[in-house]
């Protein structure tokens, strides 16, 4: 009888031990994909009090399914010209097109001024997607019939005064005429170069500026010690305090502001101008037509408008 109660009692041990000792390794848990703007819910971040609002609705994604690309012939990597303008966007917004788009491999970005980009582009550098902030650099492609479907409008975007933290003037800066050295003597200020979608903004500015105030010395060159050849070469040198002040597109430095690398000053409506930003494709591969598509969706819109301070088209 002893025995067999031994035998009992050996048994629950046994069972015991073998419970105790299953290995993690051995859940058939899948764990999620990286779902950035991806998952159910919202997401939401906190800036400064004039930063544009950073609760974007996110895409449902809760399912572990990993999408396979339907037609393996259409599988391949694409290039994407854009406008420097929208670095931060499709930086943050990469991972997002490719999880969706399995018939992608990879994306290719190169950043630079609309017009240089635009004038590369006719040249024949090779390209699968033109992203132009201006209609006058898209014009230029387009009237060089190199593309192969319709440009579209996605958004747009207007000028703000971009001003170093740390600047000795950063509290004396609250309108344009505060740029000119009569102003604020020594203050070291930049603009995109006049041939730059954003050199061109800021021209247009500074001609409304005059008006407004009625101060002719509000000129490029009355203003002006350094030119960039594009906006992000010009937010950098803002954000290294190299600059004290410049003219960039609102989306740049609404970007670097929560992140305490700017300050940002917004010109009244009188003052202010807005540009296009446009989007063309320069074949009919599948995944040119796919990275257009994620351009022109309603999704894509409203997170460039809410999160990165972009306009309505």
């Amino acid at each position: 009888m002893k025995k067999g109660l031994a035998v009992v009692g050996l048994c629950l041990s046994l069972a015991a031990c073998g419970a105790s000792s299953s290995s993690p390794s051995s859940s058939t848990s899948v764990p999620s994909p990286t779902t950035s703007l991806g998952s159910e819910g919202v997401e939401t971040s906190t800036s400064a009090a004039n930063t544009p609002q950073t609760t974007v609705a996110k895409k449902n994604n809760s399912t572990t399914t990993v999408a396979t690309c339907s037609k393996p012939a259409d599988k391949g990597s694409i290039t994407v010209l854009s406008a420097s303008s929208m670095v931060n966007v499709f930086n943050d917004l990469k991972a997002q097109f490719l999880a969706e788009h399995p018939c992608v491999t990879a994306i290719n970005f190169s950043y630079g001024s609309s017009s240089t980009l635009a004038t590369q582009i006719v040249n024949g550098a090779p390209a699968d997607v033109f992203v132009a902030a201006s209609q006058t650099a898209m014009d230029s492609v387009t009237n060089a019939r190199v593309n192969a479907s319709p440009a579209f409008v996605f958004a747009r975007n207007q000028g703000e005064i971009m001003v170093y933290p740390r600047s000795n003037y950063r509290n004396n800066i609250s309108t344009t005429q505060d740029l000119h050295d009569s102003r604020n003597s020594g203050i070291r200020i930049g603009l995109c170069v006049a041939s730059a979608p954003c050199g061109s903004l800021a021209n247009n500015i500074l001609t409304n500026s005059r008006t407004v105030y009625s101060n002719t010395t509000l000129t490029r060159s009355g203003i002006a010690d350094t030119e960039a050849a594009s906006v992000e070469e010009l937010v950098t040198k803002i954000e290294l305090g190299e600059l004290d002040a410049g003219i960039v597109y609102r989306s740049d430095c609404e970007y670097a502001q929560p992140r305490s690398l700017a300050v940002c000053v917004e010109l009244p409506s009188n003052v202010n101008v807005s540009n296009a930003y446009l989007g063309t494709g320069m074949n009919t591969r599948t995944v040119t037509s796919q990275f257009l598509a994620f351009l022109a969706s309603s999704w894509f819109k409203t997170n460039i408008q809410v999160k990165y301070a972009f306009l309505a088209p």
